[in-house]
């Protein structure tokens, strides 16, 4: 009996596909025992560079950040504006008391009143059940910390479960708690839509904040306008998406090196930036006596253990790097790397334009693109930073010329 696709090697799954000898072996050679188990139909890894912010200071510690990410130009002005906000003492964290995950058991149809009366009345049972269903996560000093049941509409109804889930992420806690809740919801079972978590992390809500002296940036002008860029961007929303995809142009980074979930990350925080529903830039620019001052709020749902995390080396090395103490420490390091993000874009657009320290990066992709060795990289940017205008055909000529 042939075996499904699912139950192939991944080499058998390379075969399956119409590739050249050179592709499938450089995708076999890039495979590993270990992330084969991780996803379904494994073939290979897809590697991602990974660069280092160097000593950005958070709470008057130096921390170094790996960052994984593919786009040039990253992680050399997220350096640069750890450089700015060092020299203005470096980023302050803010953190709530107790950060939490929220779950949800949605209802269709059913009365608000009445659900919000069971919910009341019916307490002591909901956090019993959870505590007999996570034994585990309330050892922790963890565990369903509130209930509240939310209207959505006229005939909708969620209620929200607050769970704290200590230094994981999760995910898999909340679902496990909620499925468990559901069973008291008996007499309320054709209304029921679902038992899930929401990504939506309003009770880990973070504040990052740092000051730059005007000298470091190049003077009051370039403060006075970053800060109106920064009003700009809260009023327009076409400026506010580029501001917030520059932005998570550095959180997504660090989330994605040490192995959390991105994608999480980034739909919380475009929820939030919606939040009076109009989209707005996340980051607040201000002027304060001498210096610029900047602050960004965040919902960020990330954990140092548990799950893929803990399955995953690359993950675990990055941890080793950053050495959390927890994960709401991690949360206040990837938000102070955000806002070192933001800080540069902002500045390299005040001072005079952002693309030419963007393109000083981009030539080294360019030379790669066209062929030049290792060797002749450097002198094949060296060449094109003297031109005008650069493209593949450009670069490609010049390269050509080299090797005569």
């Amino acid at each position: 009996m042939a075996k499904k696709y699912y139950e192939l090697t991944p080499d058998e799954r390379l075969a399956f596909l119409n590739l050249a000898d050179h592709v499938k072996a450089e995708l076999h050679d890039q495979q590993s025992i270990n992330n084969e188990q991780i996803i379904e139909n494994y073939i290979s890894d897809f590697r991602v560079p990974m660069g280092m912010l160097k000593a950005i200071i958070i709470d008057a510690h130096q921390v170094n950040v790996p960052m994984a990410i593919e786009e040039p130009s990253v992680i050399a002005a997220a350096n640069n504006g750890a450089k700015l906000l060092n020299s203005g003492g470096g980023v302050v964290v803010d953190m709530p008391e107790r950060t939490a995950m929220i779950g949800q058991i949605m209802f269709n149809g059913g009365n608000f009143d009445t659900l919000d009366q069971f919910v009341r009345t019916h307490q002591k049972e909901l956090f019993e059940i959870a505590k007999q269903t996570k034994p585990s996560i309330y050892k922790r000093g963890g565990g369903l910390v509130a209930i509240k049941t939310r209207k959505i509409s006229e005939d909708e109804t969620s209620i929200d479960f607050k769970i704290d889930t200590k230094d994981a992420m999760g995910a898999n806690i909340v679902n496990t708690i909620l499925e468990a809740e559901v069973s008291l919801f008996a007499e309320f079972d054709k209304q029921i839509l679902g038992a899930i978590l929401t990504n939506y992390a309003t009770a880990q809500l973070v504040t990052v904040s740092g000051n730059v002296n005007f000298a470091a940036l190049g003077g009051r002008e370039v403060a006075e306008k970053i800060v109106a860029l920064s009003r700009f961007s809260k009023n327009d929303p076409y400026r506010a998406t580029t501001e917030n995809k520059g932005l998570f142009n550095g959180i997504g980074a660090v989330v994605l090196a040490t192995g959390n979930d991105w994608r999480a990350v980034e739909a919380s925080g475009h929820a939030y930036a919606s939040q009076d529903g109009h989209y707005r830039s996340l980051t607040r620019w201000t002027i304060r006596g001498e210096q610029l001052h900047g602050e960004l709020t965040l919902p960020i749902s990330v954990g140092t253990v548990g799950g893929v995390i803990s399955a995953m080396d690359q993950a675990k090395n990055v941890l080793d790097i950053v050495k959390p103490k927890s994960a709401d420490e991690l949360r206040g390091i990837i938000l102070a790397v955000g806002l070192a993000q933001n800080l540069a874009a902002l500045k390299a657009i005040a001072a005079g334009g952002i693309q030419r320290g963007h393109m000083r990066m981009q030539y080294r992709a360019l030379a790669l693109q066209v062929g030049a060795s290792p060797k002749e990289l450097p002198m094949l940017v060296s060449k094109l930073k003297t031109m005008s205008q650069v493209d593949a055909t450009k670069a490609t000529e010049i390269l050509l010329e080299m090797r005569k």
